[in-house]
């Protein structure tokens, strides 16, 4: 059966046909580490915003959709970093929002987006993200270790997302990444558990740094993750959804009411 993922891949590698990548990095703004950032958090763990608006599970999330003041705002309720959704087709994102959030706020830029190819790696760097997703799912083993290291040559950090035991295992068999995300929304159905994370966490191996992405929405989910390991989150439409998002954080991180 053809899942949702499937239909995302093959559009993706049509789009590739199409890419041309600037000359040169198109934004004078400098790379800001990603690592860095959500290592060195001031709060409980590493704080990672997605500009979102939409996805093929939910549609449109936010009809009135600012990608730089959204990001603006990110900046200023203390999230570490900014994801932003690139994807057009279905998640109606654009590699323009990243090129304009870089040009308005300090904080490191990751470019959410199904990247299968070389070139979608270098334009990344070219448009003015700090990193990068790679999606163990969509990648054989090899090619995602090329595509790691050419995107450390370019100075981008990488975020390896995984959602099972063995896709984790694959990975660490081909590189030591610094960041491993684990994604508890299951992108071949959508449905989403975080009991993924308190399954991987186990085997994330010391050293490094473990995410824990989706379905996170209130304290107590927060805090599930960080029991089971996670130095970090990556929340997207909770966040897109909060009409205050400064009372979200603090509701969020903290467990103020």
């Amino acid at each position: 059966m053809t899942t949702i993922l499937d239909k995302i891949v093959k559009t993706k590698q049509e789009e590739i046909k199409h890419i041309i990548l600037p000359e040169q990095r198109i934004t004078n703004r400098p790379n800001v580490s990603f690592v860095k950032a959500v290592k060195g958090s001031m709060h409980p763990l590493g704080v990672i915003a997605e500009v979102k608006k939409a996805s093929p599970s939910k549609g449109i999330i936010k009809e009135d959709f600012a990608p730089v003041n959204i990001a603006r705002i990110y900046s200023q309720i203390g999230a570490d970093a900014i994801s932003v959704l690139t994807d057009e087709n279905y998640f109606k994102g654009h590699k323009n929002y990243l090129t304009a959030i870089k040009e308005s706020v300090d904080l490191p830029l990751l470019r959410k987006d199904f990247i299968i190819e070389s070139v979608q790696v270098q334009e990344s760097e070219r448009i003015g993200a700090d990193a990068i997703l790679l999606i163990a799912a969509i990648l054989e083993p090899r090619q995602l270790a090329e595509l790691y290291h050419e995107a450390r040559e370019l100075d981008l950090d990488v975020l390896i997302e995984v959602h099972d035991e063995s896709e984790l295992e694959q990975v660490l068999q081909v590189v030591t990444p610094e960041l491993i995300g684990v994604n508890n929304r299951d992108l071949r159905t959508f449905e989403t558990d975080l009991a993924v994370t308190e399954r991987l966490g186990k085997l994330v191996p010391q050293g490094t740094t473990l995410i824990s992405e989706s379905g996170i929405h209130n304290h107590k989910d927060v805090l599930r993750v960080i029991h089971s390991g996670a130095k970090g989150i990556l929340a997207g439409e909770s966040f897109m959804l909060a009409e205050d998002k400064q009372a979200f954080m603090n509701q969020l991180i903290y467990g103020e009411a």
